[in-house]
């Protein structure tokens, strides 16, 4: 089993560059992580996504045609576009679970946005109801129904990648996928080509995630940590190596991000 609460996948800039923003953490629906719903008032209509190594499904409740895409991992920092004005509702699922309602491999969306109704017949019927409903709490309702008879047609369950993101979560990031081979008796080959088709990034990539999103859950909780002590504990080898993945993977400096100085 995943040990989920060990991770919990973070896109500040959701929450930070949007209106009306809400979120639920979800804990008992199989895979998922969080459901969560904004407005888009940027006037350029992008928000930085930030790797996490999540898949998320994001449906236009409003505006010109409702729609529902799959959003894949993304391996940096990368703007996304939304539309000026328009609600959002989405549905993030913890790294190597999406493929229960996808039901293919989650490589096949890294940095990419897919329009679910390309992957599942039926999928503009959920953002048509998802779209015509009054309130979060009744998108997550339907959404709930449509997610539970869908992954009743895929009842296999792998042990392996839930044990490697375990290990990978409890570790915070700092493991090798040679460690990894050791510890379970697969090749390191067959290990990171396994995941890759299970979470969409490789082993590798998506132990520096953790680490980074590790960094970010440092980061807003104690606004007057220094670069030097972010770096230590997040793991990073200097502060030279920290600020550089940070930019990589946010698009900014640590005291941008935070709107602040860090010293």
């Amino acid at each position: 089993m995943i040990t989920e609460k060990t991770y919990m996948p973070e896109q500040p800039f959701f929450q930070l560059s949007t209106t009306d923003y809400v979120s639920q953490l979800s804990l008992c629906d199989r895979g998922v992580a969080q459901y969560y719903s904004f407005v888009n008032l940027n006037a350029d209509n992008d928000i930085i996504a930030v790797p996490d190594g999540t898949i998320d499904i994001i449906i236009q409740c409003s505006g010109n045609h409702p729609r529902a895409q799959v959003c894949g991992s993304v391996k940096k920092g990368r703007q996304v576009q939304f539309e000026l004005g328009v609600k959002y509702f989405g549905i993030r699922f913890f790294p190597g679970t999406a493929d229960a309602l996808l039901q293919c491999p989650l490589n096949l969306f890294t940095d990419q946005e897919v329009l679910l109704e390309n992957v599942y017949d039926r999928a503009d019927e959920l953002a048509e109801r998802i779209s015509n409903a009054t309130s979060f709490k009744e998108r997550i309702c339907l959404f709930k129904k449509y997610y539970a008879k869908r992954i009743r047609e895929n009842s296999s369950v792998s042990t392996l990648i839930p044990y490697l993101i375990n290990k990978i979560n409890k570790s915070h990031g700092d493991i090798k996928v040679g460690d990894l081979a050791e510890d379970t008796g697969y090749s390191t080959r067959h290990i990171s080509g396994q995941f890759s088709r299970a979470v969409g990034i490789s082993p590798k990539l998506y132990s520096r995630i953790v680490r980074f999103q590790r960094c970010l859950g440092l980061l807003w909780g104690q606004k007057q940590l220094s670069y030097a002590s972010l770096a230590q504990d997040s793991g990073y080898y200097d502060q030279a190596h920290f600020i550089n993945e940070f930019r990589e993977f946010s698009l900014c400096t640590p005291a941008q991000a935070l709107g602040t100085s860090i010293q």
